[in-house]
């Protein structure tokens, strides 16, 4: 029986079918309550079009109980299912975007070079691991110490590092009591633990006999990695540098002799980790919320390693130069082969086969659909063999002249050009989701940046949503199958671009940007004299000295904007939603702060619902006549609410 609290942070589950074996799952109807301001914004968010209102945020920034706090978030944990859905549900958010989940590189905190076809370790709960019903595999004192010696325990950042070497030593540890007690479970004196050991044993040999052909090249990679230091397969003595394409089977056979047990672990702790999700996807659903996966454009060291017929030799991946970046940006990622996307009777090829399982995978994992990282990455990628400046450099399916990237060119302006340009997404990437049980309606495309005419023609053919985010677009000209935000993970802190605007951009900056504000916080009908009224009232002057009400108005315009576009889909980034000025993620960069921002434990103590209320009720009042006079009970109550947030938290001041 799940116990909830609308409003408090009360979300426990007093089952004992949720454990590691998760035999059984219940699903629970969410109470429906007038008084409830998450029922107050699903009403509205359904008068507004049947929207979806979802929070950007990845594993690592969920929040942890300070006594469970391991350096590292999960979405998974009972830290998140105690802290995190509770305020998912109170505000009427029905879905969370997630980061890739994937294993990350030894040094490096991104999830966006992870591999897809092994699971992050650091999502799983270590806490769980040391209950009973659970088999008990991990001691709580090696628990203890590692929350004890959290360097960032208590703060609003992670710790990857520590995170990183103290699971490597809590996995280790559950691995080999794991062994002793499948070995003689008899000799476990309470039932329950011996129960858990039992059926977690059957799991395992089951996934192991269905996986051992999928992940044991990434465990001879892990192997690898440790024996020569380094995580990239290109630094390995030459005769390491390529097992499987062709198979070297007498090496292959040597290294498994020599390291069995470890490859054995391997698959153990992606079981473990495959495990913790699901588990924490059955808490999701049970409170109405689902999750949508994240596709990225990178292709790890290790599938790459793995599957080098499936790419191209020489060519990278990475972003043609523009205004913003002259020289373009050189990201290395591998490329996969077009020649071998397709065989000639219209069957995927290697590398077809290769990017179909990896979508196909994460649909599955992901009921409320997935988002495709730099989609035209996939449209068109654009390559370089040293440089993206260098002469050789080109979008790969439209440099017709390039000498070295012709061979590929797709001609433009044939009457099935653009067929061929979208043949990816269309006999891939889509047909994958399907297979999955997801549409194209669940496909959300990552379509920020420079995007090509014809790359634009792909997505209209095909119906697909892509993204519009409101520091750069006006939201009027969403379509209802795109997904609107104030930001993402890459961009600039919602609350340090007002503050830019206002501050050392000038006013000019400033007006620019709040007359298509003011535009959608009225109804579509309204005359330009009310809207230049609005703007007059809260633009930049020098003469006038309220700078805060300006700000604070312009931030709540740009909150109404999200729901009053025409988009279906609405995506709040966590650290914009409460007002954050720190920075999540710089693109372009590699440091050790990036990735690390998190939800601290007491983070709804920091959160201001009130522009988040206000503008869903703005949004309400800007509809037509009808639908405003139908649905006044409903806007006063949500401005009541907001009100009283305001009431509550005026010493945040989150906008000003």
């Amino acid at each position: 029986m799940l116990v909830r609290a609308i409003g408090t942070n009360v979300y426990k589950n007093k089952s004992n079918g949720h454990d590691l074996n998760f035999k059984s799952a219940k699903s629970v109807s969410n109470p429906y309550t007038k008084e409830s301001v998450g029922e107050n914004i699903k009403d509205a968010l359904d008068v507004l079009g049947d929207k979806k209102l979802e929070l950007i945020i990845h594993n690592a920034s969920a929040p942890s109980i300070s006594s469970k706090d391991t350096g590292v978030g999960s979405l998974y944990s009972e830290s998140s299912r105690e802290l995190l859905i509770p305020f998912l549900m109170k505000y009427g958010f029905s879905g969370i975007q997630i980061d890739p989940e994937g294993m990350r590189p030894e040094y490096d905190a991104s999830p966006y070079v992870s591999n897809s076809f092994v699971y992050n370790p650091l999502i799983i709960d270590l806490d769980d691991l040391t209950k009973v019903e659970n088999g008990k595999i991990l001691s709580p004192s090696i628990y203890r110490s590692i929350v004890t010696l959290n360097p960032a325990r208590g703060k609003n950042k992670g710790d990857y590092e520590h995170a990183k070497d103290s699971f490597n030593l809590a996995l280790s540890e559950a691995w080999e009591k794991f062994k002793d007690y499948s070995l003689n479970p008899d000799a476990i004196s309470n039932p329950v633990q011996k129960n858990a050991i039992v059926n977690l044993k059957n799991d395992y040999d089951e996934y192991y006999a269905k996986n051992i052909d999928l992940l044991e090249p990434y465990a001879i990679y892990s192997i690898l990695t440790k024996r020569f230091n380094n995580d990239y397969y290109k630094n390995w003595p030459s005769e390491y540098q390529n097992l499987y394409n062709p198979r070297n089977e007498q090496l292959i056979s040597q290294i498994k002799d020599e390291h069995q047990d470890d490859i054995d672990k391997f698959i153990f702790i992606d079981l473990l980790a495959k495990k913790a999700r699901e588990k924490g996807i059955m808490e999701y659903q049970s409170a109405g919320i689902v999750t949508m996966g994240d596709n990225p454009v990178a292709f790890s060291n290790q599938e790459v390693w793995a599957h080098q017929d499936a790419f191209l030799k020489d060519y990278k991946m990475g972003c043609p130069p523009d205004n913003t970046n002259p020289n373009g940006q050189a990201w290395g990622f591998a490329v996969l082969n077009p020649e071998l996307l397709f065989n000639n009777d219209g069957s995927l090829g290697v590398s077809g086969k290769f990017l179909f399982e990896k979508c196909k995978k994460l649909a599955q994992d992901n009921q409320g659909g997935i988002r495709i990282d730099h989609v035209v990455g996939l449209i068109d990628p654009y390559v370089y063999k040293n440089s993206p400046i260098e002469p050789t450099a080109g979008r790969l399916f439209s440099s017709e002249h390039n000498p070295e990237l012709k061979q590929f060119a797709i001609p433009r302006g044939k009457h099935d050009s653009v067929q061929k340009f979208g043949a990816i997404l269309e006999k891939i990437v889509i047909p994958a989701c399907e297979e999955a049980g997801l549409s194209s309606d669940d496909v959300i495309c990552e379509n920020l940046g420079s995007m090509p005419d014809y790359a634009r023609d792909v997505f209209a053919k095909l119906g697909l949503g892509g993204m519009i985010v409101t520091q750069y677009h006006n939201g009027r000209s969403a379509s209802d199958n795109d997904t609107i935000m104030l930001g993402s993970h890459d961009t600039t802190p919602f609350k340090t671009y007002v503050k830019e605007l206002y501050g050392p951009y000038g006013k000019d900056s400033f007006n620019y940007a709040l007359w298509p504000a003011v535009e959608n916080s009225l109804p579509l009908n309204a005359s330009h004299d009310e809207k230049q009224a609005k703007f007059d009232k809260f633009r930049f002057d020098m003469n006038r000295n309220k700078p805060e009400e300006n700000k604070h108005a312009f931030a709540q315009m740009k909150f109404t904007e999200l729901f009053a576009s025409p988009a279906k889909r609405i995506q709040i980034f966590w650290a914009d939603l409460l007002g954050l000025e720190e920075r999540y993620n710089t693109p372009g960069t590699s440091n050790m702060n990036n990735w690390t921002l998190r939800l601290s434990s007491d983070f709804e103590k920091q959160f201001d619902p009130s522009m988040l209320i206000q503008a869903i009720s703005d949004a309400l009042k800007a509809q037509d006549a009808k639908t405003v006079r139908e649905n006044q009970q409903l806007i006063d109550s949500l401005d009541e609410k907001a009100k009283e947030a305001r009431k509550e938290s005026k010493k945040l001041n989150l906008f000003c």
